[in-house]
């Protein structure tokens, strides 16, 4: 199992931050950045409440890494959904680790809303990934189905997979793009958790 325990999270701390109207607009606008725009803005490590997984790190805080003067509210926002992103990455990678071989993956939750966020994920992990009907809710709807079974539910009835909304092919070219990138957000956790550890971040 791999766990991220700041996603979707993230984002709506990074609407209240910079000021943006909700995350829609947010993701809106890092949407319209070019990939010089993209190369340029910061990396976001997204460990507002700690992490689990690869880290097991509680000390582990967030952080944006090359702000300068021409950082603005998109390529916050952009480092954010990248962040995240490079986030889940960490997590398919440690999964791959354990042996655990992965096809086609689900994205559930508040980012399911968001298909820009839904390319770049796939682009990052260079998996196929699919959003599902009602998948936004998807923690809830998977909670009441275990509500279900517990109360004499029969699995085939409670446990289908619901119908698939959207696909995300990822892109060669966009992946080679971000795989600099997702390098240097792992360096920078690897150079920046023992000052958390020493609590001088």
């Amino acid at each position: 199992m791999s766990v991220m325990l700041s996603a979707a999270s993230c984002l709506r701390w990074a609407v209240r931050l910079v000021g943006a109207p909700d995350e829609a607009a947010l993701v809106g606008q890092a949407e319209r950045l070019d990939d010089a725009a993209r190369r340029d803005a910061p990396i976001f490590l997204p460990y507002l409440s700690g992490e689990r997984t690869p880290h097991n790190d509680p000390a582990a805080q967030g952080a944006f890494v090359g702000l300068a003067h021409g950082t603005d509210r998109s390529s916050i926002g952009y480092a954010v959904l990248e962040g995240v992103a490079f986030g889940l990455a960490d997590g398919v990678a440690a999964l791959r680790a354990a042996g655990t071989e992965l096809g086609v993956l689900s994205l559930v939750g508040g980012g399911a809303r968001s298909a820009a966020w839904g390319q770049l994920v796939a682009d990052v992990l260079g998996t196929l990934l699919e959003t599902h009907e009602g998948g936004e809710t998807g923690a809830a709807l998977g909670a009441a189905r275990l509500g279900h079974l517990a109360c004499g539910g029969s699995e085939p009835e409670v446990c289908g997979r619901p119908p698939v909304a959207r696909r995300f092919e990822p892109s060669a070219a966009a992946g080679a793009l971000l795989a600099p990138r997702l390098e240097r957000f792992r360096r920078l956790y690897r150079s920046l958790a023992p000052l958390w550890r020493e609590g001088g971040a």
